[in-house]
């Protein structure tokens, strides 16, 4: 069964762990039971200011990373079967670095660069919910009883 799928047809926590290579009571402790998930501290601005990050700790990031694979395996599925070649984006992506991304710029006569400003706190937990169960690549179901697939994504990934 392929990735995809297989996160598709996931029904409970303990199947979600699974694909993340994780025991489900491992999963359960970070998303439920762990107190301090991330610490925060501030960075200076190039231009002035300064940027609050949020930095998971040490667990919740290899958890993250490997959600990030699970992803970009269903996202590489997703692709092939649409017969679609991602060749823009090189942002968090395996294999990929700011060099990749440089690369596509060379030669170029213009170049234009935007940060945009509070970007990050608008892709919050509902978002990134709604958004698994929404997608029709995805089209992960809610569960009456249980922490959906989708909601449980989005706690992995969401601050």
């Amino acid at each position: 069964m392929s990735r995809l799928q297989s996160l598709k047809t996931a029904t409970a926590l303990h199947d979600v762990a699974a694909l993340l290579k994780y025991k489900a009571t491992t999963l359960a402790y970070i998303l439920y039971v762990k107190q301090n998930k991330y610490h925060s501290f501030a960075l200076g601005k190039r231009g002035g200011g300064t940027r609050t990050i949020h930095a998971p700790s040490e667990d919740l990031k290899l958890l993250q990373k490997n959600l990030s694979n699970l992803l970009q395996d269903c996202a590489e599925e997703i692709n092939h079967v649409r017969g679609f070649k991602d060749q823009f984006a090189c942002g968090f992506k395996r294999r990929l670095s700011i060099i990749d991304n440089a690369t596509k710029h060379r030669r170029r006569r213009y170049v234009l660069n935007l940060d945009l400003q509070e970007f990050f706190p608008t892709i919050n937990f509902g978002r990134v919910r709604a958004f698994f169960m929404l997608n029709r690549d995805f089209a992960l179901q809610p569960s009456l009883v249980n922490s959906s697939e989708a909601e449980i994504v989005a706690q992995i990934g969401c601050w």
